[in-house]
């Protein structure tokens, strides 16, 4: 079984059928410029596998049906990395989002990954770049 990050149509991660880097980076652009435009309110929030060096298929899948079951229609869910995910989330539910992720993640998986997240705001004048370097500051 292999988890790269290949895309077989350049929109979906080939392993759990999330979008992909490159659409979500495209969507992400997307939406920075919709904000400038109009103010239109939403959320990057970053989640990540913490201690986690290799393996874990069952896991990453785990993660993968975790968020299609928790995510609206409007928001979109990748994965990033190996054992990273983002999320684009339309509005200002972003909160109790990630709060239900990692409850229903502690109750699912039974290693008990712990998760790491980080959460982006978009800021009037702030670049696509900027904005992903200011979540890993």
């Amino acid at each position: 079984m292999t988890i790269s990050n290949f895309s077989h149509d350049g929109i979906h991660d080939t392993f759990t059928n999330l979008a992909s880097p490159n659409y979500f980076y495209e969507e992400l652009n997307r939406l920075i410029a919709r904000f400038e435009r109009s103010q239109t309110e939403f959320r990057i929030i970053n989640i990540s596998f913490v201690g986690i060096k290799s393996g874990h298929e069952s896991e990453i899948l785990e993660m993968a049906a975790l968020l299609r079951s928790l995510l609206r229609g409007e928001d979109l869910a990748a994965r990033l990395g190996v054992f990273e995910f983002g999320l684009l989330i339309n509005g200002s539910h972003y909160e109790s989002l990630a709060q239900r992720i990692e409850e229903n993640w502690n109750i699912t998986v039974s290693n008990k990954i712990p998760l790491t997240f980080k959460i982006g705001e978009p800021v009037k004048g702030i670049s696509t770049l900027d904005l992903l370097n200011k979540m890993d500051e």
